[in-house]
């Protein structure tokens, strides 16, 4: 594959990544808005798995709750870093920019829900930890896979290095 074709792959990866993880999480977060009451939960696996509606107007694990502004200005800040980063970094690698495009896409779910709701709907809900929506997953995971690479490159050269 040429290197054009290689590159418009890699961008197209990334943009089609955030789209599909923003639509996702917007059109799940529309089903639970208008199918499940505000506060009230439904039991999926019993005593496991719950979808439960919830606003948190915090960001993850609630912390500065009732701090929208603030956040929104995080939210955009860390979209135009994910951007730039995309661009420096002229990463060609699939997965680096799939990765991008999920933490990116998570990103712009949470900031449509903070500026059309003033917070973020939850729902995804495992007993015993915080309630959580499909873009907070698409971050963690995101993030997730970027360090799987990243520590798979380091132990690469470090093989490399000792042949």
């Amino acid at each position: 594959m040429d290197i054009k074709k290689s590159k418009f792959l890699v961008n197209f990866l990334f943009v089609l990544s955030s789209i599909i993880i923003i639509t996702m999480d917007q059109v799940t977060k529309y089903l639970v808005n208008t199918k499940i009451s505000l506060n009230s939960s439904i039991e999926i696996i019993p005593g496991i798995i719950f979808i439960s509606h919830v606003k948190n107007s915090g960001a993850a694990f609630g912390v500065f709750q009732n701090r929208t502004n603030i956040l929104i200005i995080i939210s955009v800040i860390a979209i135009i870093l994910i951007i730039i980063l995309k661009i420096k970094l002229n990463l060609n690698s699939i997965f680096y920019n799939i990765s991008l495009g999920f933490i990116l896409g998570g990103a712009i779910g949470n900031l449509i829900d903070r500026i059309i709701f003033g917070e973020v709907i939850d729902f995804l809900h495992l007993r015993y930890f915080a309630v959580f929506n499909v873009a907070d997953s698409f971050i963690c995971i995101g993030f997730g896979i970027i360090i799987i690479l990243i520590l798979k490159n380091y132990f690469k050269r470090g093989a490399n290095k000792k042949n």
